[in-house]
């Protein structure tokens, strides 16, 4: 069992309404000939969407409860036909060379990923699996120090809501270290039934940020050659007020 497990059913109900980044997808999948790859996918949050657009993809993720709910979501929309679901590890996948046209690692999953040799190793894989002509692309957040200075493991109530007729609160601590380049994560949800019975899950993680040259050396590393870095999903062009760091990339040709 995943360590993400236990929290698939919060996981979904926190980030299936997001969709801030879905119409970078859907322009960026217009130029692609041929099927999608998403890594890490989750509970399907873009795959759904992304599928009912008339698009082919594959998903890939290491938790069985994540995509058993994606599994679920996709066959209600009667679209298994054009979704295939695999679990596995991102570092060490088994896909086919050159099948896909585009892939992506979306809202700052790649820095579940802490140290170089497994985000090459990732990078490594998604490669072998792009067509010659294919892309990633990889959406992080922009590192601000004196915001990350600010991170100081204080618990702060995050969402408050109602989830299988039981409510939820999310609390979040996160303690960064510049150094490292490492935050600490803490998400604590609250969950009370009908009866007033309170029942207390707490997931710990860490996440890894890039800077805007470590991640270009990182890609050259695995073969790939930064096209565009974008600071926002309109495509404005990346600058320290940038919110995100979007990574456009390509196979390098030989």
């Amino acid at each position: 069992m995943s360590s993400y497990d236990p929290f698939a059913r919060y996981y979904d109900a926190d980030f299936r309404d997001y969709h801030d980044d879905l119409s970078l997808y859907q322009q960026l999948g217009q130029r692609a000939d041929g099927p999608l790859l998403e890594l890490m996918c989750g509970t399907g949050r873009l795959l759904l969407p992304l599928a009912e657009a008339g698009y082919t993809l594959t998903g890939v993720d290491i938790s069985p409860a994540m995509l058993a709910i994606a599994r679920s979501r996709i066959g209600a929309a009667g679209l298994d036909d054009r979704v295939t679901l695999l679990e596995g590890d991102v570092r060490d996948l088994s896909l086919p060379a050159e099948q896909f046209a585009l892939a992506f690692i979306a809202v700052n999953s790649f820095m579940h990923l802490e140290s170089v040799r497994d985000q090459l190793a990732c990078l490594s894989s998604v490669r072998r699996s792009l067509t010659r002509r294919g892309l990633l692309i990889i959406d992080l957040f922009s590192p601000a120090p004196h915001e990350l200075l600010r991170e100081d493991n204080r618990l702060i109530l995050d969402r408050d809501y109602m989830l299988d007729g039981c409510h939820v609160q999310k609390f979040v601590a996160i303690e960064s270290n510049l150094a490292s380049q490492i935050s600490h994560v803490t998400y604590i949800y609250d969950e009370t039934n009908q009866e007033g019975l309170l029942t207390r899950r707490t997931m710990r993680f860490n996440l890894r940020w890039l800077y805007r040259f470590e991640l270009e050396h990182l890609l050259a590393r695995a073969g790939f050659t930064l096209r565009n870095l974008y600071g926002s999903y309109d495509l404005d062009a990346y600058s320290a007020e940038s919110p995100r760091m979007i990574a456009v990339a390509s196979p390098t040709r030989s």
